[in-house]
């Protein structure tokens, strides 16, 4: 599972690193803050991975078993799929416990503290998504700034351009150099700029004043942190309790779906992992896979059926886990026979160690 688990990661890990330094070139987040986002991006997805993780390691593991005719001896032994399906599942129910804890805090908690990261870095200066060789607008593209170079603490530049539109008028600044300082007695952040021009009028105007200076010192503004709007799966658990808008109840089955999906996928695993040898261990690989798809993708349809009426909710995502369930019984009764679990369930007989 743990193997499964970090393939999963890595590749998840992969791709939403290039989309956050893709969004740093662009300079809609700062850089400084792209392992943050991404760390905490991770943790949003393994609610999602967790029961993936488990559903292969299960059917890998006992796809090897079979393969190698270690089940038949377990068999003989008094091992037989009632045991094999008590422990796959015990050990499911402690999975789902810990996914029930990402699902409905971890991961709402994740969101929204990626959310208020942006917000809180957006608000710090109007330089912190200036990245080194490209133009960066801030300030609703009032300010376009440009550097060549950059230290690695953001504070000293090289070859620096600035141009800033107000009411009407342009002004461009080109300096050698530059570094960010606070005023002590203000606390106003300021970017000095160091042996530069400055180039001041209107657009399509001849009247430009230009000026040439040793040292000049541009406000770099520090604006309240304004609210983003904040998306459903950002929202705490408890506040969708109760809830009577449709896609709150939508997000809430949702959250509530990944614990049951971990139980029923560890079940599902261990009764798809049966194999005759010739099969081998990976016989049923592609169609445990797509059962997975479907399932997950069928989730997936019935949330947005719901916030759209197409279900009430009390329906909801319930009946994709009661198909999934149904077809379970019917493995579990094919494999282990529909008399051993009416002894089972009427305590007549203990658990044979060859059921089949």
């Amino acid at each position: 599972m743990l193997a499964v688990l970090l393939v999963l990661l890595l590749i998840f890990l992969g791709r939403f690193f290039a989309v956050y330094l893709s969004d740093a070139l662009a300079g809609k987040i700062s850089a400084a803050i792209v392992l943050d986002m991404l760390m905490l991006r991770t943790v949003t997805a393994l609610s999602m991975m967790f029961p993936f993780a488990l559903y292969m390691a299960v059917l890998l593991a006992f796809g090897r078993l079979y393969k190698d005719n270690e089940m038949t001896a377990l068999a003989a032994g008094g091992v037989g799929m009632g045991r094999v399906l008590r422990t796959v599942l015990g050990l499911g129910l402690l999975l789902a416990a810990l996914v029930s804890v990402l699902s409905l805090w971890t991961t709402p908690w994740a969101h929204e503290s990626a959310t208020r990261l942006q917000e809180e870095t957006a608000a710090t200066n109007a330089f912190a998504a200036v990245t080194a060789g490209r133009f960066s607008e801030v300030g609703d593209a009032n300010r376009v700034f440009y550097v060549e170079a950059l230290s690695e603490d953001r504070s000293e530049l090289q070859d620096v351009f600035v141009a800033d539109r107000r009411q009407g008028r342009l002004t461009l600044f080109s300096a050698r150099a530059g570094y960010r300082y606070r005023d002590p007695d203000t606390g106003v952040l300021y970017l000095a700029l160091v042996d530069g021009f400055r180039y001041e009028g209107r657009p399509g105007e001849v009247a430009f004043r230009i000026y040439r200076f040793d040292k000049h010192a541009v406000r770099l503004d520090e604006g309240e942190v304004k609210k983003m709007e904040r998306r459903l799966w950002a929202l705490p658990t408890g506040r969708l309790w109760g809830s009577t808008r449709l896609n709150e109840i939508a997000e809430l089955q949702w959250r509530l779906a990944m614990p049951v999906a971990t139980l029923l996928l560890a079940w599902l695993g261990a009764l798809l992992s049966r194999t005759s040898p010739r099969q081998g261990r990976f016989g049923k690989l592609f169609v445990a896979i797509l059962l997975f798809i479907i399932y997950y993708n069928t989730l997936g349809v019935a949330k947005n059926w719901i916030v759209r009426g197409v279900v009430p909710p009390e329906l909801g995502l319930w009946w994709v886990h009661g198909v999934l369930l149904a077809l379970l019984g019917w493995l579990t009764v094919r494999q282990i026979g529909a008399r051993w679990l009416l002894d089972r369930l009427r305590g007549r007989v203990r658990l044979p160690g060859g059921a089949n």
